[in-house]
């Protein structure tokens, strides 16, 4: 993971009292190889394993 970039906080009407939707972006590098769509997805899916278990969050 080269970078992660939160660009969006939003609470409000459509989100249950208390929560908050975060809007992050994430740059991916793999210097040794391009990365493939299998790639991603395995980095992806192991974000959102890490943010539902640190922070309760869940994918909208």
């Amino acid at each position: 993971m080269k970078n992660i970039n939160l660009f969006d906080v939003y609470e409000g009407k459509n989100l249950p009292e208390g929560k908050k939707s975060y809007a992050l972006s994430f740059e991916l590098l793999n210097e040794e190889k391009t990365l493939k769509d299998k790639d991603i997805t395995e980095v992806m899916n192991s974000l959102i394993k890490s943010f539902a278990k640190e922070f309760n969050a869940e994918l909208r």
